[in-house]
């Protein structure tokens, strides 16, 4: 398994400078990524953070709570 580090991406935004964490296994590997988020999508807003050792319930939760709430649009 690949060790992920994180990289800082930074981009202007009305006026101002804003940046971003993306995690990535190198230099190039961060490089390659923010070049597929032209392809990708806001899923919702972030509300909290659940270790992983919490797993499938985190994740069973998380869906509960994004149907429930109507983010899955």
């Amino acid at each position: 398994m690949s060790e992920f580090k994180k990289y800082l991406v930074s981009y202007r935004h009305d006026g101002a400078q804003w940046n971003v964490e993306l995690q990535a296994t190198s230099f190039e590997d961060a490089e390659r990524r923010l070049g597929q988020l032209t392809f990708g999508r806001v899923d919702g807003e972030l509300i909290a953070s659940v270790p992983s050792s919490f797993g499938p319930l985190a994740m069973f939760a998380a869906r509960v709570r994004n149907l429930l709430s109507g983010a899955n649009r």
